[in-house]
């Protein structure tokens, strides 16, 4: 079984949610225990194998996966297993689930109050510099913004993460969100700076982890460099699937 990281998100009742760490799995070495993504140096049977044991416990079908780039760049997440070059997705499509992989990075999971519509954000300053969450709404303009429900995932937290001058420099609207150190670098408040954007977007129904992945039970890139990755995965649990065998 896949171990589950637990926070009280509110969302509709034909809504599900999964965030997993990294103690049990079946990944070995560097990549343990359940890591999620092919392209980090893990074996592809201990992948698959770590896939198809949590599809088995959700009961889910298919997962719908990112090639994260760090871009601005969103999907309507198809029956692809892999969305090419993309870091959101979303769908309506009651047999497609939306799985983002991270590793100090936000995992951003998204619904609205009626249940119909899921979707997906990976946000690392690069993304949030771009305007990723921004393009992310700005598609769904129709959806009043007070509808949204958003959970900000685990990411790491502001004292584990310096970034040079030049990342504070895109940020200036967010400034207070950066703490100066004394090499002359910045530690960076990614997980407020990704809530202060859903908030002046008029976006107010959002659940914000508290747990740094440099610090948990998680992957972390900054702490090990050579490591795994988390999933963060949404669905619908009101359809009627065929759980597929691997």
């Amino acid at each position: 079984m896949i171990s589950r990281y637990d926070i009280d998100w509110k969302v509709p009742d034909n809504i599900g949610f999964f965030i997993s760490t990294n103690q049990t799995g079946h990944s070995k070495g560097k990549y343990k225990s359940a890591n999620f993504s092919f392209s980090v140096g893990d074996s592809e049977k201990n992948v698959i194998e770590n896939i198809r044991c949590l599809k088995s416990q959700l009961k889910i079908s298919d997962i719908v996966f990112m090639q994260q780039t760090h871009s601005n760049i969103i999907l309507e997440a198809n029956k692809s297993k892999i969305m090419q070059k993309c870091d959101a997705i979303f769908t309506r499509n009651h047999e497609i689930s939306c799985a983002v992989l991270t590793a100090d990075c936000i995992p951003i999971l998204i619904t609205e109050k009626t249940g119909k519509l899921i979707g997906c954000i990976h946000a690392g300053w690069r993304g949030l510099q771009s305007g990723i969450i921004e393009k992310f709404f700005r598609k769904h303009s129709k959806i009043s913004k007070s509808d949204f429900k958003v959970l900000i995932g685990p990411c790491i937290s502001t004292y584990n993460y310096e970034v040079k001058e030049d990342v504070f420099q895109n940020f200036m609207r967010y400034r207070n969100r950066f703490v100066k150190n004394n090499s002359g670098n910045y530690y960076m408040d990614i997980r407020n700076i990704a809530y202060d954007i859903l908030t002046d977007l008029g976006i107010s129904d959002v659940t914000i982890s508290k747990s740094c992945t440099y610090e948990g039970k998680f992957y972390s890139y900054r702490r090990e460099k050579i490591t795994g990755r988390f999933i963060s995965l949404i669905w619908f649990k009101n359809d009627i699937r065929k759980i597929k065998k691997n």
